[in-house]
């Protein structure tokens, strides 16, 4: 029995031997990498040093967005509840109570009551933090805790956007640049003895943090807060549910302000819905009316199609085109091209785009960029709506003359006026001048990008001089301003209520710019269902009007006073812009009604052609060519502008559905360059 104890025992002492060799084993070598870990963790606390985020400036170096470098302080409540660290938790106490001038039993309170890390006090001042700069104890926290503010509140705050309580940014250039404004965050490395107490900062792996870079924009503060004024001061007149403006330079393609209203205040984004912070100038979508009609007519004369003093037979204000009736809001039997900008006609932008082939017509609106987001920085741009010409509709092309059938962002619109009026360059939104870092060293100047040219210098002006005509004879006389000249045109579009477009609601609109002979500035005014008025003159065009007025005052070099005109009865004619000789037309062309199914009268030429036979074309203008080929039924191709030097089917040949011309066009060099047959 002594043996079988004995044995017993020592089989015993070797497994527990055994066992201990084993979890030896097992800490030493198994879990090493484990074990090594949570004691360097006792021993080094790895702390997160946040970046400062960088600030936002307008063009001129006011700062419209910046962080507040603020400060909070915590506890470590389960460090400071332990007897042996009272005399740290009673000075925590007693200093906190002395410099924020608050009772010991407040904080006494938080710590011996509090959970983990408790805050003591959220976003100290710097001035104020500073009275614990040289502070110290045992369980103590101290935290960077920055906060974005807004200098100016609502302004510019769909340009600018806002920062959560994660710092990070969220819609406007806050959202697109938000890594160049974040920066980057650093690390410290904090070595601790048994106890716990910091003794020393490991500089080999910490590291610090960088703060984030500095965005300068093409933001005019001064014209962005006038634009807010007179746009909320209309929105109240005319009793609207929303309105949006945008100011551009037509020259680069620099925003000087966009705003919206109602806005909202990003220092206090919580309290406002989504429909207050989005950004309608460039997320809402809307048909343009009137307002595409200039962009239309520049196609026209681009491919030389029509002149300013033809005629157009306008119907007195009723017309019907393959069944939808047309109406003007004044009736005029007939008009030259220039009245029917003037007045708005949409029958004569009809009847004016009768030859203009589908194809053709969405090429160029294409360039304009219309159908295609603009690529401006900013978060959340619609591209809009633009056909293809396959699935246009019997009427789809008419619409599309006064702007419907299509849609655009404000933006977009006010992109492809720029490229109207500046000589046909269109360009791409530029919202940001520079970025800077926190010393003020330039890392990257921005400078304006040409996308395309659109129209010919000569387009381009003769389009301005169209666009003072609205402002001085037609419908936008609202606009017009003492001292200066304008161009611009105004807009009206009904909107689709139940399915149904309705007269009463509407969107007013008016696109102008100034000087009108050397553009600096160009400026879109949109009021959404205003109710005390509908017309986009009698709305958009005063709220126009009045900033134009506040800009010239307060900005000299817009329109110095040397400049300015002393306007006399009749005067514009002399003063409308320069146009290229060579592109000059007769204005004896009376366009007659053009045929479609309710009304199969009319010519286009003075000699009458036989279905079935090729007409002679030569010297006839681009114009006139298309359109007899497409009265007789002749499908065609068109190479250059200016008038028919060949054909390649013979005059008086037979023709038939399948037959295609080919036919090419140069402008005249001299008069003995004209064949004549």
């Amino acid at each position: 029995m002594n043996n079988s104890r004995a044995i017993l025992i020592i089989i015993l002492i070797c497994f527990c031997f055994v066992a201990l060799v084993i979890k030896l084993f097992t800490i030493q070598i198994v879990e090493h990498e484990k074990h090594k870990f949570h004691a360097e963790n006792l021993q080094n606390k790895k702390i997160e040093v946040l970046s400062q985020r960088g600030s936002i400036k307008d063009r001129n170096g006011e700062v419209l967005a910046f962080t507040k470098d603020d400060v909070s302080f915590y506890a470590d409540c389960e460090m400071l509840k332990q007897e042996k660290y009272e005399k740290d938790r009673n000075l925590i106490i007693k200093r906190f109570a002395e410099v924020f001038n608050k009772s010991e039993s407040h904080y006494k309170n938080m710590i011996m009551n509090g959970k983990n890390n408790v805050l003591l006090e959220k976003k100290v001042s710097k001035g104020k933090a500073i009275l614990l700069r040289d502070f110290f104890a045992n369980g103590f926290i101290t935290e960077s805790d920055y906060t974005r503010i807004y200098p100016y509140g609502s302004m510019a705050s769909h340009i600018l956007g806002y920062v959560n309580k994660q710092n990070k940014g969220v819609a406007g250039v806050e959202s697109k640049f938000n890594d160049i404004l974040y920066g980057h965050n650093g690390l410290l490395f904090i070595e601790r003895d048994v106890t716990g107490k910091p003794v020393s900062i490991n500089e080999e792996f910490s590291m610090p943090a960088r703060n984030g870079d500095n965005l300068i924009l093409t933001i005019n503060k001064t014209y962005q807060g006038i634009l807010e004024e007179e746009l909320e001061k209309g929105l109240n007149q005319y009793k609207g549910n929303s309105a949006t403006g945008i100011i551009m330079n037509p020259n680069t393609g620099e925003v000087l302000a966009i705003a919206n209203i109602p806005n909202y205040d990003p220092n206090n984004y919580n309290l406002f819905d989504d429909n207050a912070r989005r950004n309608r100038a460039v997320t809402d979508t809307y048909e343009p009316g009137s307002t595409i009609k200039p962009i239309i007519l520049s196609i026209l004369f681009e491919e030389e199609m029509i002149n300013e003093n033809q005629h157009v037979k306008t119907e007195s204000g009723y017309y019907e085109i393959n069944g939808i009736s047309i109406k003007d809001s004044e009736s005029f039997e007939t008009m030259k091209v220039k009245e029917v900008l003037e007045k708005s006609s949409n029958i004569g932008m009809v009847k004016l785009t009768q030859n203009l082939e589908p194809n053709l017509m969405y090429k160029y609106l294409r360039d304009f960029g219309l159908g295609n987001q603009t690529s401006v920085t900013l978060p959340s741009e619609a591209a809009g709506l633009l056909k293809k010409p396959r699935n246009f509709s019997k009427y789809t092309k008419a619409s599309m003359s006064f702007g419907y059938e299509l849609s655009v962002t404000p933006l977009q619109l006010i992109t492809a006026y720029c490229a109207l009026i500046n000589g046909g360059k269109l360009f791409r939104p530029m919202l940001i001048k520079s970025i800077k870092d926190e010393k003020g060293n330039v890392i990257e100047n921005f400078e304006p990008v040409q996308i395309r040219k659109v129209i010919s210098d000569s387009t381009s002006n003769r389009m301005k001089n169209l666009m003072i005509g609205v402002i001085e004879n037609g419908t936008g006389k609202n606009a017009r301003l003492e001292n200066v000249y304008v161009g611009g045109k105004t807009g009206t579009t009904e909107k689709l209520v139940n399915k149904t477009y309705s007269n009463k609601v509407n969107i007013s609109s008016f696109i102008g710019f100034f000087p009108a002979d050397n553009p600096k500035i160009i400026c879109l005014i949109i009021i959404n269902e205003p109710q005390e008025e509908r017309f986009g003159g009698k709305v958009s065009a005063p709220i126009f009007k009045n900033i134009a007025e506040r800009l010239i005052a307060t900005d000299i070099a817009l329109v110095p006073p040397s400049s300015r005109i002393n306007r006399e009865e009749n005067s514009i004619e002399n003063f409308y812009v320069n146009l290229d000789k060579k592109n000059s037309y007769s204005d004896q062309l009376i366009l007659n009604n053009i045929p479609n199914e309710s009304n199969t009268t009319g010519k286009t030429n003075n000699t009458n052609y036989a279905k079935g036979t090729m007409p002679n074309l030569y010297n006839m203008s681009k114009r006139d060519a298309i359109n007899l080929l497409s009265k007789l039924g002749i499908k065609y191709k068109v190479s250059g502008n200016g008038f028919v030097i060949s054909q390649s089917i013979e005059s008086n040949t037979k023709v038939n559905n399948n037959s295609i011309v080919t036919i090419k066009c140069e402008n005249p060099k001299t008069e003995s360059s004209i064949r004549l047959n």
